[in-house]
């Protein structure tokens, strides 16, 4: 199997490490800039060990004259997204998927409405949604022990990176991820991802607003908004994709939210203040483009977005943003 990442990072080098212990000719598509690194190398620690080992792509690509060129070498079977919502945007996907014409394109991008941009560039049977279980961080965080900085990762107990779409493209990557070791399995990834991402990222927003700790997130004003606001996606969210609410509805609460921020710092191999702290200031940008999809969308069917207003408008004013 050939498979092109598009984007290296925290996810897209896991993914890549994973494919390539499985046997799979794994290739990285980046921006010129980050090619000198990729060829060199990225330093990686699996999880359950300290000892820092070094992961070489098989390919570097920059272009997508340079995807075309490597396809009529030998075909790609798959194009993996890696990259943020806010990346989704422009013509160069369309420009990608036209040279590595035929590969099925698996999606791990969150947005609500990510896949509405998708849909025009492939046609249902090559196109795969992906839901990400694990937690990636740019290694060490605080005082972590490690010889050198790298890349780590951690798949929570009992959890599978899901995939979604004909059991004719998903079989061989849930095939594949197993093989390399990473946990892997056909799912709803849509609607996981739809659920969770509105506790998740409006919970993280509060957080952001509170100074990043749990206690401040644990405090009424941003306990009982971001509990609002995750309702009120939840809802928006589950009504775009015409799916329940699931479990969420009752546990999307101050309560509940008070209950995980005192659970995951006990379960979490790492400073899980720090990880949520370094991961969503560099995705910041897409936290706030949920947030106005959220808002836009309810604001078309009608929805209540009075909580996800106020969160977004308080997020913006903690980071100076417009």
């Amino acid at each position: 199997m050939r498979v092109l990442i598009v984007g290296a990072g925290s996810v897209g080098q896991v993914y890549g490490w994973h494919l390539q212990q499985a046997g799979v000719s794994v290739h990285v598509y980046v921006r010129p800039k980050y090619a000198e690194e990729a060829r060199a190398g990225f330093v990686l620690y699996p999880p359950g060990t300290h000892r820092p080992t070094r992961w070489k792509p098989d390919g570097v690509l920059t272009s997508p004259a340079e995807v075309a060129a490597a396809h009529e070498e030998q075909p790609w079977d798959q194009v993996w997204l890696c990259i943020a919502s806010t990346a989704l945007r422009g013509d160069w996907l369309g420009e990608i998927l036209s040279a590595a014409k035929g590969a099925t394109l698996v999606s791990m991008l969150p947005g609500l409405r990510d896949r509405d941009l998708l849909t025009p560039l492939v046609p249902p049977e090559r196109l795969v949604i992906g839901l990400i279980s694990f937690s990636s961080w740019h290694a060490p965080l605080g005082a972590e022990p490690l010889p050198e900085p790298g890349m780590a990762w951690w798949h929570p107990p009992l959890s599978s990176n899901l995939f979604e779409g004909p059991a004719s493209a998903v079989n061989p990557i849930v095939a594949a991820l197993k093989k390399g070791g990473c946990p892997a399995a056909p799912g709803a990834a849509t609607a996981m991802a739809s659920r969770g991402s509105s506790f998740l990222l409006t919970a993280v927003a509060a957080m952001e607003c509170a100074g990043w700790s749990f206690a401040g997130l644990r405090q009424a004003r941003w306990a009982t908004l971001a509990a609002a606001a995750g309702q009120e996606a939840l809802t928006i969210s589950t009504t775009h994709l015409g799916i329940p609410p699931g479990p969420l509805k009752w546990l999307v609460s101050p309560a509940v939210l008070r209950l995980v921020t005192r659970i995951a710092p006990l379960v979490a191999p790492m400073d899980i203040e720090a990880f949520l702290r370094a991961h969503f200031s560099k995705v910041g940008d897409q936290t706030l483009l949920a947030f106005d999809t959220w808002i836009a969308e309810g604001r078309t069917r009608s929805l209540p977005v009075t909580a996800l207003t106020t969160l977004a408008a308080e997020l913006r004013q903690v980071r100076g943003a417009p």
